[in-house]
């Protein structure tokens, strides 16, 4: 692979090419971390946001990158952090579960995906800046139906969702009846 060279470099993404292929990737930032958050009575913590670029509203799993505040920063340290920010929920421990390109044809960016452990109510979020998040507490039994609510609304469903869906099946955490 030839050696990639930069074409754009912005506050947040940079845009590079190598040979004739382009690709963007963080400059400031290490992985991002997407959390696999239940409760204790069994419900699945997700979020919703406004996206720009798809100019819609996101169902997600909470998530955010390590490193964002410029400091270095462990993906454990990450984990807690935007768990606690984006959904008022603390963990005694994260658990990783995998890892893995978020879309290999458009950027070098890989997602780590861990799971909360010892979930308890710590507060309010306290979203940084601007992100005016709504959280969601969804029984484990009704997540597909309210996946499906959300899509007629009219909102995107994040597919890193069925990612963490998948680890509740594979450990039998999720009942399916």
């Amino acid at each position: 692979m030839p050696t990639p060279r930069t074409l754009y470099r912005g506050k947040f993404l940079e845009l590079l090419v190598a040979g004739n292929w382009e690709f963007v990737q963080r400059p400031r930032h290490t992985a991002p971390v997407g959390i696999l958050a239940v409760t204790p009575d069994a419900r699945l913590v997700l979020i919703s946001q406004y996206r720009i670029p798809v100019g819609k509203i996101c169902v997600e799993i909470p998530a955010g990158l390590a490193g964002d505040s410029g400091a270095p920063e462990s993906w454990k340290a990450a984990a807690l952090r935007e768990l606690r920010e984006e959904t008022g929920y603390a963990a005694q421990d994260m658990e990783f579960l995998a890892s893995g390109p978020t879309s290999a044809g458009l950027t070098n960016e890989c997602m780590l995906f861990a799971r909360a452990v010892g979930l308890t109510k710590a507060g309010p979020p306290q979203p940084d800046g601007d992100e005016q998040i709504a959280v969601h507490e969804i029984p484990l039994a009704d997540v597909p139906a309210f996946l499906r609510d959300q899509e007629a609304q009219g909102r995107l469903i994040d597919p890193k969702i069925y990612t963490v869906l998948y680890f509740l099946l594979a450990t039998g955490h999720w009942p399916l009846t």
